[in-house]
């Protein structure tokens, strides 16, 4: 009974804090993008040229509050909650998306406490930006994800480019500095197959952000699945899921391999 309480506990401070704040995202095709330019470069390359694009974070009409945190690592995880996801191959027996849960619930408590992380999650209600870009805080990301419900398509484009918009709000607010990743756990091709590369395109050639793309089931063949350009990491089983997730954090050092189970 004691259990049963707690987690009833639990869930009303995920609705409390989530009633407010989720967003549910609206596709814009009126969004300007443009095309990716740099080829042949490594990751570090390819990183350090944008990084040293001053136009990135750019300026808003909007009085932001800067933060005092200006080397704070960002996170914003897009979570795959679509339909196929209640299958059950890849999952040792197990539907995807229980695997997947443990998983990302792992990687939610080994990233770093003063990190900022939000979590977009897309299911049969749409896509919903379900956590703000916040402080890092695993037991409300690990109960709304827990509480998922496989359903609905794979928008991938909308979120990828939502999840840009907020970071680049971030970084005003952080002056430029600090890390900026992009996190996606999917089991399926985008929906939205041509805005999403549109999106990617402008992702890297005028930003810091960095990619980071583990496709469960997929194999190799995945259209974020960008060689020297975005970290992409193919799982067929739960172990390659972790290990995928494990690399997002592999350059921290405030990552410790232990603490990712």
């Amino acid at each position: 009974m004691k259990r049963i309480r707690c987690s009833l506990a639990l869930l009303s401070l995920v609705i409390l804090a989530g009633c407010d704040q989720e967003k549910v995202l609206a596709d814009n095709d009126n969004e300007k993008t443009h095309q990716f330019l740099i080829s042949g470069l490594t990751p570090k390359q390819s990183y350090a040229l944008r990084g040293a694009d001053q136009s990135w974070p750019g300026t808003d009409d909007k009085k932001l509050i800067l933060s005092k945190e200006k080397e704070t690592s960002n996170y914003y995880v897009i979570f795959d909650s679509s339909g196929s996801m209640d299958e059950r191959g890849c999952g040792n027996g197990e539907r995807r998306i229980d695997v997947a849960k443990r998983a990302i619930g792992n990687f939610f408590d080994a990233l770093p406490k003063n990190s900022n992380v939000g979590l977009i999650l897309f299911d049969e209600k749409g896509a919903r930006d379900v956590v703000p870009l916040k402080k890092n805080d695993p037991l409300i990301l690990k109960a709304v994800t827990n509480n998922a419900v496989a359903g609905g398509g794979t928008p991938l484009g909308l979120t990828l480019g939502y999840a840009s918009e907020k970071l680049q709000e971030q970084g005003q607010k952080q002056q430029g500095y600090g890390e900026y990743n992009i996190v996606v756990l999917t089991d399926g091709q985008a929906g939205d197959e041509e805005k999403m590369i549109k999106v990617v395109n402008d992702i890297i050639a005028n930003t810091p952000i960095n990619i980071h793309t583990i496709g469960f089931c997929l194999g190799e063949h995945h259209a974020l699945n960008k060689s020297g350009i975005i970290n992409y990491q193919p799982a067929s089983n739960a172990t390659e899921l972790v290990e995928g997730l494990k690399s997002v954090l592999a350059e921290s050092s405030s990552f410790k391999d232990d603490s990712f189970q």
